[in-house]
C-alpha cells in the first residue's frame, strides 16, 4: 500500500488528478454543515489538507463562509487551484505541512479537514486498538496546533472521517484541547458506506463520558483501556492500492 502520509505520493499523483472528492459528493454533508453553518456562517475559515477537493468552493456557494484559506503541502495542487480565476470565491491558497503550522492562534473560527487525518492511520490498522506512541504524539501535535489556532470562543473544527469513533475519540476527547465533541454519521445513499463528522468546539468542556475516556475510567469505550493482551483485535482484510482502508476493518471481540 502506498503511504499516503508522504508529500512524494500526493505530489505525483496531482500531476495527473485536477479533481476528487474523498467520501463521494460533498452535497452528502450538507444536513450536517447546515446544522453548524446556516444560522453561523464562518467568516475565517481554514481548510487543511485541501488537494484536489472543492469543499472550499461548495462551502462558499451554501454560504458558510467568507473567507478560506486552502492548505496543502503539495504545491503541485495548489498551482492548479490557484489557476482557476474567480471572482466568485474570497479563496487564498497555502503551502504548509499541518505537522507544523506557523498559524495565528486565536485567528479562526472554522478549520475543516475531510481525509487529512486519516492518512496518518494508514500502515496503522492492525495496531488501533492499542496505538503506537509514535502515533499518539504525532496526532496530537497536529490536533495542539488545530486547538491554537482557533477562536476560543466557539471556534469550530471539523473533522470528517471514515474512522469511526470508538478509534477517534480518544485522541480527540482531551481537556488541554478545550473543546467538547459531537458526532455525526452519514451515509451515501444506499446506506452502504458509513462516515463520521467530528465537531468539536472549542471553550466547551468535555462531557462526562469523555472526560471519563481521557482518565480511563470510561464505561461506555471501556475496552479502549484495556492492555494489549486483553484487548479486543481489529482484523484488516487490505487489497493493495485499496484508498478506502478504513472501510476494511473488522473490530471481532474476542472475549
Amino acid at each position: 500500500m502506498e503511504d499516503l502520509s508522504k508529500q512524494a505520493y500526493w505530489d505525483e499523483r496531482f500531476l495527473t488528478e485536477d479533481s476528487f472528492e474523498w467520501f463521494g459528493d460533498c452535497s452528502r454533508l450538507y444536513p450536517v454543515l447546515d446544522q453548524h453553518f446556516k444560522s453561523s456562517p464562518s467568516r475565517v475559515l481554514l481548510h487543511l489538507g485541501c488537494g484536489s477537493s472543492s469543499l472550499a468552493e461548495e462551502m462558499c456557494n451554501r454560504y458558510y463562509c467568507h473567507l478560506v484559506y486552502n492548505v496543502d503541502y503539495s504545491f503541485g495542487i495548489l498551482d492548479k487551484r490557484r489557476s482557476i480565476k474567480t471572482n466568485k470565491y474570497v479563496i487564498d491558497w497555502i503551502a504548509l505541512d499541518i505537522r507544523a503550522m506557523p498559524l495565528r492562534s486565536n485567528y479562526f473560527d472554522t478549520v475543516i479537514e475531510k481525509g487529512t487525518l486519516d492518512v496518518f492511520f494508514v500502515g496503522h490498522e492492525h495496531h488501533l486498538w492499542n496505538p503506537s506512541e509514535e502515533l499518539k504524539e504525532k496526532i496530537d501535535l497536529i490536533l495542539t496546533q488545530i486547538s491554537q489556532c482557533l477562536q476560543s470562543n466557539h471556534g469550530r473544527f471539523i473533522s470528517i472521517s471514515f474512522q469511526q469513533p470508538h478509534f477517534r475519540r480518544p485522541f480527540l476527547a482531551k481537556r488541554k484541547y478545550q473543546w467538547s465533541i459531537q458526532v455525526h454519521s452519514v451515509t451515501d445513499g444506499n446506506e452502504s458506506v458509513e462516515y463520521f463528522v467530528y465537531v468539536m468546539t472549542k471553550g466547551e468542556q468535555l462531557n462526562e463520558e469523555d472526560q471519563l475516556l481521557e482518565e480511563g475510567k470510561s464505561t461506555k469505550w471501556y475496552w479502549i483501556n484495556k492492555t494489549s493482551s486483553s484487548t479486543s483485535t481489529a482484523k484488516c482484510f487490505l487489497k493493495e492500492n485499496d484508498e478506502q482502508y478504513l472501510f476494511n476493518i473488522d473490530p471481532i471481540d474476542n472475549e
